[in-house]
């Protein structure tokens, strides 16, 4: 894989700021009928997956994949997630989804308790609804100034928050939502997240590939060297183990990196 360019990341970045306020302010000067209004809303569905692509990739690498004092706690629930739960040997598991605890010191003890694996649920949707309002919603409204332009950009973000739980829980336990995994975009979904187990630079982007393509993180094909370790993912998904427990014991990897002190 090449090696990252921040200078393409600040680039492009830039590029889609422009994107975004040049499109926010067209909408405001779209009349005030009922065309107007459908045409803010339709275009606060299109825009908002695009602008959450570069935000998903900057968050999922910086924060998810880099510890810093004020995001600590989120990368060792990643770490673990990836190297305690999920290594590329036993990457899909059975069972409803026992997520990892978000706060307490025990990692390595997945939560049972319906109400708790909701919670969590809830904690992770609200993170993203979060970003979502600080960086698409609040400028969005600055900027337009559209009432339905808002509507159309949250309910896009609502649909994608979702989904980024969902598609991850159907990725790691096959047949727990069967009809999201009959889906086309499923299967590309499903190899673009294995290689990025493979290889944690690449494929940044769970959902939304779009600024993977963009920054030249993009990757759609493992080295020979890669698959004669880790294997292939249709081979990587036969194999369902267990129900949602730590695949590895919490001493096998650096246990300072999965808990806190």
């Amino acid at each position: 894989m090449r090696s990252l360019s921040h200078a393409r990341i600040a680039a492009t970045t830039s590029l889609l700021i422009v994107f975004f306020g040049t499109i926010s302010v067209l909408v405001r000067a779209l009349s005030h009928d009922a065309f107007g209004a459908a045409t803010g809303f339709l275009t606060g569905l299109i825009v908002t997956p695009i602008i959450a692509s570069p935000v998903e990739w900057l968050v999922h690498r910086y924060v998810y994949h880099r510890s810093f004092v004020l995001s600590r706690r989120i990368y060792a629930v990643h770490l673990a997630h990836h190297h305690l739960y999920f290594p590329t040997w036993r990457y899909v598991t059975g069972g409803p989804a026992r997520r990892i605890p978000i706060l307490g010191k025990r990692l390595s003890v997945p939560q049972i308790s319906r109400w708790k694996n909701g919670i969590t649920y809830i904690a992770h949707f609200g993170f993203y609804m979060t970003l979502g309002a600080a960086l698409i919603w609040l400028p969005a409204w600055l900027l337009a100034h559209s009432v339905p332009f808002l509507v159309g950009s949250v309910l896009a973000t609502i649909v994608i928050s979702n989904l980024f739980i969902v598609v991850h829980d159907a990725i790691h336990r096959p047949g727990s939502h069967r009809l999201l995994e009959t889906q086309a975009w499923f299967c590309f979904l499903d190899e673009h997240h294995y290689i990025h187990h493979v290889d944690t630079e690449a494929n940044v982007n769970f959902l939304l590939p779009l600024a993977d393509w963009l920054f030249g993180t993009l990757r759609r094909d493992l080295t020979t060297e890669e698959l004669a370790r880790h294997g292939p993912r249709k081979a990587a998904k036969s194999h369902v183990s267990g129900a949602g427990e730590p695949a590895l014991p919490s001493t096998s990897i650096n246990r300072a990196s999965i808990t806190l002190a």
